[in-house]
């Protein structure tokens, strides 16, 4: 029986995803990411991600893009970084459609709390910043700012190592011309469970189900996403 926990998280992940689907088929995605992570030295981390994410029933590509990362330690569980995002972006709605190019940069303050033994939570302050490139003629170029904070929490279980990981993690987004104090708005909100896989020489898996849900009046929809992803650590 010692089996037991592996199978019972994936019928948990996999049990969610199916209930998505009887739900609302066309709001069903799948996330994908591969990765490469390098520490030149003990304080500095650098990575780079592709990612391959599909909506619609898993049936349309969304996106895919490479993003180029940077984490620096500033004291013990204290971490400021980094991240790039080149973007194509697969627009399959209204008059114009097709592959845009988008340019995404986000700015992090990150901070891990050890409360018992067993337990781990780590909090994440983000400012992101995203635009499209090429613009037509005519075409305003509006920029979406999120402010995000996110709190994640993983759990420690001797001898499994599939430990159980749950996330929240909230958006205000602001206008033009608006201000992140007083004017940004709640616009978007995440829970994720999880769990991940080490296998040590050959890198490290993990599978989530992400329930997502935007709260602007104007653009109101809830998305289900099963996430896979794969990292490798060289050193």
């Amino acid at each position: 029986m010692r089996n037991k926990p592996y199978i019972i998280i994936v019928i948990l992940l996999f049990s969610a995803l199916l209930h998505a689907q009887e739900e609302d088929n066309k709001d069903l995605a799948l996330w994908n990411s591969i990765g490469v992570k390098y520490s030149p030295i003990k304080w500095i981390k650098l990575g780079v991600e592709q990612h391959l994410r599909l909506k619609e029933d898993i049936s349309v590509t969304d996106e895919y893009f490479t993003e180029v990362q940077a984490e620096f330690e500033i004291i013990k569980n204290l971490e400021i970084g980094g991240a790039v995002r080149f973007i194509r972006e697969n627009d399959n709605e209204g008059k114009i459609q097709g592959y845009e190019k988008h340019f995404r940069y986000n700015i992090d303050l990150s901070y891990k709390l050890d409360i018992i033994k067993k337990l781990d939570i780590a909090f994440r302050l983000r400012y992101q910043n995203k635009r499209e490139l090429e613009l037509a003629d005519g075409v305003e170029d509006i920029r979406g700012e999120n402010l995000r904070f996110k709190t994640a929490f993983e759990y420690s279980i001797k001898n499994w190592p599939l430990d159980p990981e749950f996330a929240v993690e909230i958006f205000n987004r602001k206008r033009d011309g608006a201000s992140f104090i007083g004017d940004a708005k709640l616009s978007r909100y995440r829970l994720t469970w999880g769990t991940s896989y080490n296998l040590k020489k050959f890198g490290k898996f993990g599978i989530y189900f992400r329930y997502q849900e935007n709260t602007r009046v104007d653009n109101d929809f809830q998305t289900k996403i099963l996430g896979l992803k794969y990292s490798y650590d060289i050193n």
